[in-house]
């Protein structure tokens, strides 16, 4: 669920004026002074406000709209985080008038007891309403923008709250890559939109250079913070000025959480774009890491056309292949057999408090088919993939190195692409997009080019081993 990006901004203003009560567009009723005695708002309540919407109006189609966020008015967020210094107690009240007017929904963390989870936050919750009232006050899509001058962030792993660090080597490269890599993607045009057909208005957004400016992060955790999770670190490094930085790290724009239908329509500098998909990733990176060419370089989509699925990664006879893979998931996630077991039928049960995080009934009833248990599939797959068995059940830890290898490996690619052939090339997690007359060479390199200079000077993939 995201947190409050105070980075946001957006180049509409809003005074007092415009949140003056008028019956014709009743949006708010009753109207949402702030301030004892029903003062107008002030300066920073204003901005409070503005932050609210602009982070509404980007992030609020995600994970049903909930956002998390802390009560602690003693809380004190640095500059860094906070460029525009807005005040946390003017946030707060701006968020409790909205709930009050019922245009947002609300629900206050309780009080903090012995016991408890500290780290329990407060969440609201969007509506169609404040979406509207954002717009009325021209807040959109098209005009929020980010302040943010850096490119690496820290953020704690359960709450989702930017932290400070120090930068040292690895940190200060990436910052540098992914400062010029925005820049090129600044140079270009991405237009991502639907058609929509007969008499409907044309959908579509336009970045880079004359659009919306693209800024991208890459987002590490601290998990080395965790004490349930130092001993398993401690066990890959002895020395590490900032260890929390060989978690995750992935990265990515707005193109990866656009719907589905906008996707329909993406033309690169006036060009369509295609995609190169980089199949079972985290498996062929444990391939390429043990010395093995890659194991898969076709799609299953390529592969099943051709009558090849046996020569997929996540192919068992008779098992679905989502079922497949969400086993593989989690045996790269989750330390020991019994607890893979355990997991996987969580997933089954529906237990995960995400239900997207849960198996579908279609997939409960066709895993109830196949005739396996959960300790066979697990056979299976450490047979079919036994020169890589080693990274198997290694826990969160592992999983999450993977990740980092994966971003590392990925974002490698497309600065390569930029920088040797001058085309453009945007991140999605393990595939890219591109122009699609460039997608063959893309593709090509992909599986061609085993050298990562991030990746291969600061792995730990063999050391996962270790666990």
């Amino acid at each position: 669920m995201p947190n409050i990006d105070y980075y946001l901004t957006s180049s509409a203003e809003i005074t007092k004026k415009d949140l003056e009560y008028k019956s014709e567009t009743p949006l708010l009723t009753p109207d949402i002074d702030l301030g004892k005695d029903n003062r107008t708002w002030n300066k920073s309540q204003l901005k409070a406000l503005k932050l609210i919407l602009c982070n509404i109006i980007k992030h609020g189609h995600e994970d049903n709209g909930v956002f998390l966020y802390s009560r602690d008015k003693t809380r004190n967020i640095p500059r860094r985080f906070n460029p525009q210094q807005i005040s946390y107690s003017s946030l707060l009240a701006v968020i409790d008038k909205l709930i009050e007017a019922g245009i947002l929904e609300g629900e206050k963390a309780k009080p903090r007891t012995k016991g408890n989870n500290p780290k329990k936050l407060s969440e609201f919750i969007v509506t169609q309403q404040v979406v509207d009232f954002a717009i009325s006050l021209g807040i959109s899509h098209l005009n929020v923008t980010t302040e943010a001058q850096f490119h690496v962030r820290l953020r704690d792993r359960l709450t989702n709250q930017n932290l400070e660090f120090d930068y040292e080597e690895y940190t200060m490269h990436t910052e540098q890559l992914m400062m010029q890599y925005c820049a090129y993607l600044n140079q270009q045009n991405f237009l991502i939109g639907e058609d929509y057909i007969e008499d409907k208005a044309q959908k579509k957004t336009m970045y880079g250079k004359n659009g919306k400016p693209i800024h991208l992060f890459r987002n590490y955790r601290n998990w080395y913070a965790y004490e349930q999770f130092r001993d398993d670190i401690d066990q890959l490094w002895t020395e590490a000025r900032n260890p929390n930085f060989f978690f995750g790290g992935r990265g990515g724009g707005f193109w990866q959480g656009a719907k589905k239908d906008d996707r329909r329509v993406i033309l690169i500098n006036g060009k369509k774009a295609a995609k190169a998909d980089f199949p079972c990733c985290h498996i062929n990176l444990c391939y390429y890491k043990e010395g093995y060419r890659w194991y898969q370089t076709e799609t299953f989509k390529d592969l099943e056309e051709e009558g090849r699925e046996h020569e997929d990664a996540y192919y068992i006879l008779n098992v679905p292949r989502d079922i497949v893979k969400q086993m593989v998931l989690i045996m790269f996630n989750v330390k020991g057999r019994s607890a893979v077991s355990r997991t996987f039928n969580k997933w089954l049960r529906g237990e995960n408090k995400d239900d997207s995080k849960n198996a579908t009934p279609q997939q409960v009833r066709e895993w109830q088919f196949c005739g396996l248990n959960n300790i066979q599939l697990m056979d299976l797959l450490e047979l079919k993939h036994n020169k890589i068995k080693d990274y198997f059940y290694k826990g969160k830890i592992a999983g999450q190195i993977i990740q980092w290898e994966e971003a590392n490996f990925i974002h490698y690619l497309a600065w390569n692409f930029i920088s040797q052939y001058d085309f453009p090339v945007y991140t999605v997690y393990d595939e890219l997009i591109c122009p699609e007359e460039n997608v063959g060479i893309v593709r090509d390199f992909m599986f061609t080019s085993g050298s990562c200079e991030v990746s291969d000077k600061y792995s730990l993939f063999t050391k996962i081993k270790t666990l």
